[in-house]
C-alpha cells in the first residue's frame, strides 16, 4: 500500500524495477518516497548518483548499471530544471543546463541503457502542459518541454510502451516566484500525478498523453 493515500491502489503481483530520474526534491522525492514502500524494486537517480547535464557522468553511470544487467520494468523521467524571465535575462550557460538535463539527458539514459530495458518496459516521461501552450518568458524551458513530447510521440510510434505526464503548476520549489506561471495555470496536486504513476505501473492507466 501507498503512504498518503486513501485506497489500495497497487497491485501485488511480479516484483517491479524501477527507475526514477531527479530524486533529490520535488516530484521526484515524493514519487521515491511513495513508491518505495511498495512491493517493488526503486533505483534512483538523483544529484548524489550523477550529474544528468555531463555526459560524461551519464556514460560512467550507464555503464555501471549494464554490466549489472538488471532489466527496467519502468522508467520515470523526471529530472527537470527551469529558468524565467525574458529570453536576454538568463545567460547561455543556464539555457543550456535547461536543454542537457530536460531533453538530451533522457535521450542519452534512453540510449545507453538499452541492455537494461526490453519491448515490454514501459518509458514515463514527466512533461508539463506548458508544452502545449505557447508563452513568454519561458521560451528556452518551453523548448525543451516541446522536444520531450516530441521525442515522446516519436517513440510511441515506434511502438514502444510511452506515457507523457504533463502536470500544470505543482506546489515544490521548482515553481516558487514563478508569479507568471502561477497565474496562467491551474496547480496539481502531488497526489494526482501520483495517482496516474500508480495506474501506470498497475496496468490499468493506457492513455499514452495524462494532462492534469
Amino acid at each position: 500500500m501507498f503512504k498518503k493515500l486513501k485506497k489500495l491502489t497497487i497491485i501485488i503481483g511480479k516484483m517491479k524495477n524501477i527507475f526514477i530520474t531527479g530524486t533529490s526534491r520535488g516530484i521526484g522525492k515524493y514519487l521515491l518516497d511513495n513508491l518505495k514502500n511498495t512491493n517493488n524494486i526503486i533505483h534512483i537517480s538523483g544529484r548524489k548518483e550523477v550529474d544528468l547535464r555531463n555526459i560524461l557522468e551519464i556514460k560512467n553511470y550507464c555503464k555501471k548499471i549494464n554490466e549489472s544487467k538488471i532489466k527496467f520494468d519502468i522508467l520515470i523521467f523526471n529530472a527537470g530544471v527551469g529558468e524565467f524571465g525574458g529570453f536576454e535575462e538568463n545567460s547561455l550557460e543556464d539555457y543550456e543546463n535547461i536543454i542537457n538535463l530536460n531533453l538530451l539527458s533522457n535521450i542519452r539514459l534512453l540510449k545507453l541503457l538499452q541492455a537494461n530495458i526490453s519491448e515490454k518496459t514501459k518509458i514515463i516521461f514527466m512533461g508539463s502542459i506548458i508544452s502545449k501552450k505557447f508563452m513568454k518568458n519561458a521560451s528556452v524551458y518551453q523548448a525543451s518541454k516541446f522536444g520531450l513530447r516530441g521525442l515522446a510521440g516519436g517513440l510511441k510510434n515506434e511502438g514502444k510502451k510511452v506515457f507523457l505526464v504533463n502536470p500544470k503548476i505543482v506546489n515544490t520549489d521548482f515553481h516558487k516566484g514563478k508569479i507568471e506561471l502561477n497565474n496562467n495555470f491551474p496547480e496539481t496536486k502531488l497526489d494526482d500525478i501520483l495517482y496516474i504513476i500508480q495506474d501506470i505501473i498497475n496496468g490499468t492507466e493506457k492513455r499514452f498523453e495524462i494532462d492534469l
